[in-house]
């Protein structure tokens, strides 16, 4: 008999009801032996990336994963309780003998919206062109009682106000609810149900809103710019942790307003790659309370990799599970041009070292890592301006 990823790995799922949800509050589950599949990966930015996971036996509840299983929390932990992952379920798609069922994603979701617009005035002669305009918002309170508050901002051209207005309502009405799918095959085999996720991390919510910010206009500290925007997050949805205490100062400065209907994860992504004022990479991750952590890159190696141990182990030389290593952080290869000095002196220019930018596990063992160098020309690149050459 095959032994089992849980016996195989230690791995286990919790899943418990959606965070934003009204249902919210129900008791966490446990899977261990219903686990057959799980994979995840772990980046430099965000940490908590992404994960597949699929569950399958007889007796889990289908009905109630497709009614409510989209946003659920997802945590998988080892056998030392350590957090491998932590997000949500984006999209799922249930499996009973030849019924398939596929529903999201749920970040796909628009149930706050509004239309951006220049109006166009054809009773003049010529037409004429007004600025950048945006509706009010329309949204839809059952849905986002039960998913969360998704806005989205739809660009609509040179329309007319009314025009403007029907294209938004058009939108909220036909994405106010997760897409679904049905396939049926006659060749479906057996009576059991699987159930395969595909979850993200919680810090993809920081696509779910639109920062503006247009009270006071000048500069501020970049840091401060950051807390403001996690801030805003806060008084959508309140995914994110409002303990601040793990962002690092960095004054670097940018501008304070904003009035251009930006994403929150967009200008995360914009104000992270700036770096700091000696253009020292700065990392962004949620860690498993979901509080960010924003700090500079770490120029200490904290693994060892063996090439022909095909071992991770941490810096003291304890073995490292596949599933446990962490992105953001520097590994020296120890049997990799054995004859220079076995210490690095220099982390950013020894050939040995490799610092992770993301790392992809699939149980049982198998990981794979995409590493690189430390630069500093991306975030010089950011800092004067050029931000398009360094997406």
């Amino acid at each position: 008999m095959t032994d089992s990823l849980y016996e195989n790995t230690g791995l286990s799922i919790v899943i418990s009801e959606p965070l934003l949800s009204v249902r919210s509050g129900g008791v966490a589950v446990s899977y261990t032996e219903e686990l057959s599949e799980y994979s995840h990966k772990r980046s430099a930015f965000f940490d908590y990336d992404k994960a597949s996971i699929t569950l399958q036996g007889d007796h889990i509840d289908a009905d109630r994963w497709i009614e409510y299983g989209l946003g659920r929390d997802i945590q998988s932990m080892d056998e030392g309780l350590d957090t491998a992952f932590n997000g949500f379920v984006n999209s799922l798609e249930v499996v009973a003998g030849g019924l398939t069922f596929k529903r999201g994603p749920l970040l796909g979701i628009g149930n706050r919206v509004s239309a951006v617009y220049a109006a166009l005035d054809n009773t003049t002669n010529p037409p004429t062109v007004s600025d950048r305009t945006v509706t009010t918002i329309a949204q839809d309170l059952d849905s986002q009682s039960q998913y969360g508050i998704i806005e989205k901002v739809v660009s609509s051209g040179q329309i007319s106000t009314t025009e403007a207005n029907q294209l938004r309502d058009a939108y909220l009405e036909e994405n106010k609810l997760p897409e679904t799918s049905k396939g049926i095959n006659s060749m479906g085999a057996g009576s059991g149900i699987s159930i395969r996720m595909e979850c993200l991390g919680y810090g993809y919510w920081l696509s779910a809103f639109v920062y503006n910010q247009t009270l006071v206009s000048g500069v501020t500290q970049i840091s401060d710019k950051i807390i403001a925007i996690l801030t805003a997050e806060t008084a959508v949805n309140t995914i994110i942790s409002t303990d601040y205490s793990k962002i690092e100062f960095n004054g670097v400065l940018v501008s304070a307003y904003e009035n251009d209907d930006p994403y929150g994860l967009t200008m995360i992504k914009e104000l992270v790659a700036y770096g700091d004022v000696n253009y020292d990479r700065f990392l962004f991750m949620l860690d498993h309370n979901r509080q960010t952590v924003y700090k500079k890159q770490s120029q200490d190696p904290a693994y060892k990799y063996s090439l022909n141990e095909n071992q991770m182990k941490t810096w003291a030389g304890a073995p490292v599970m596949p599933w446990g290593i962490k992105p953001g952080r520097w590994i020296l290869i120890t049997d990799f041009l054995t004859g220079t000095i076995d210490t690095p002196t220099a982390i950013r220019k020894d050939p040995r070292m490799v610092f992770i930018e993301s790392v992809d596990f699939t149980a049982p063992y198998d990981f794979q890592i995409e590493g690189s160098k430390s630069s500093t020309v991306k975030q010089i690149l950011s800092q004067f301006g050029m931000k398009g050459l360094v997406s």
